[in-house]
């Protein structure tokens, strides 16, 4: 049993090897940037002033956004959805006694979702019942609410209570390498055509030029990915499997409008969007259907096989109920 903690507490060890490479690379990057391309090439004090000073901000924003990524842990669903032993009590004996009693449960939460056979979605590992958008990650070991990915880069799953620094730190990144690309690439092509012979200073500013052109490009990409998913309210997990509901698969569920659902994410405080700290709106537990907003209709189907038109009305008072037509 010590041997197997030992080799579990060594394995957990090298999930840091990511996180530890992109620490080396940035701070590289920062010396070669201040040392080798300010002050050793730059003339110009007002240009050393100004690119510095754009530098820095970029470079502390980074730091503070990954550092937020990194050290903020995944929210998982609270106690109130655990099954406990005397929830399954009374159905032990009966066949499909477990589901009768997860879908008895279900009827305290607001949950939705179900699996791709129409049963209420329970991890077994966590004894819990899973909220909607909640997924388990198989290697932090723990239901993760609203799941978007485990990212081994920042040895943390990406989750509700992170997903804004995520999304700050693709940014501040993508900022980051464009800088040192846009700054540096006119010195690189002077280094290029030989005008500049020092072969230390050339080989660090040529090495961050590509180096910082690559990640640009990539992280390029990657943000506009996530910005695509955030405009349409989707998790990668959403995007990569459309969630079930009662009455089918919804690609579109949580999709309530560009702008609420970017609002869900970064919040309703203006002067906090650019910031790493935590302003998502909600508990994790529960979204906003799409079908739930005022002046929306859907489809359901009947006992019939028939499609009915239903009707979601929100009362004055807030409270939603249900029509059909």
């Amino acid at each position: 049993m010590l041997l197997l903690a030992c080799l579990r507490r060594c394995a957990r060890l090298l999930y840091w090897i990511p996180v530890t490479i992109i620490i080396m690379v940035v701070m590289w990057s920062y010396y070669a940037y201040v040392v080798h391309f300010c002050w050793s090439l730059l003339t110009c004090a007002t240009q050393k002033v100004s690119f510095l000073c754009l530098f820095h901000v970029c470079f502390g924003m980074f730091s503070w956004s990954f550092w937020k990524a990194v050290s903020t842990p995944p929210s998982s669903p609270s106690v109130e959805f655990q099954l406990c032993s005397s929830d399954s009590l009374p159905y032990e004996h009966d066949d499909g006694g477990m589901e009768k009693c997860l879908l008895e449960t279900s009827w305290k939460f607001p949950v939705h979702t179900r699996t791709e056979s129409g049963a209420i979605r329970f991890c077994h590992l966590c004894r819990l019942i899973k909220p909607d958008r909640c997924h388990h990650c198989s290697v932090c070991q723990i239901c993760v609410l609203k799941m978007d990915h485990h990212c081994p880069w920042l040895n943390n799953c990406i989750g509700f209570s992170n997903y804004k620094f995520f999304m700050l730190f693709l940014l501040y990144s993508f900022l980051y390498c464009l800088l040192i690309v846009t700054t540096v690439t006119p010195t690189c092509i002077n280094l290029w055509l030989g005008k500049l012979f020092d072969s230390c200073v050339k080989l660090h500013v040529l090495f961050l030029t590509l180096v910082s052109a690559m990640f640009a490009v990539t992280l390029c990409f990657l943000l506009l990915f996530h910005i695509w998913l955030l405009a349409n309210n989707k998790t990668t997990l959403e995007w990569l499997s459309v969630p079930f509901f009662v009455d089918g698969p919804d690609s579109e569920a949580f999709d309530v409008g560009s702008q609420a659902n970017f609002v869900q994410v970064f919040g309703k405080k203006k002067r906090l969007w650019p910031f790493p700290v935590f302003s998502s709106q909600g508990d994790g537990h529960s979204f906003l259907l799409r079908w739930q907003m005022p002046t929306h209709n859907r489809a359901v189907m009947n006992g019939n096989g028939n499609c009915d038109l239903e009707e979601i009305v929100v009362s004055p008072e807030g409270v939603c109920y249900h029509g059909r037509r």
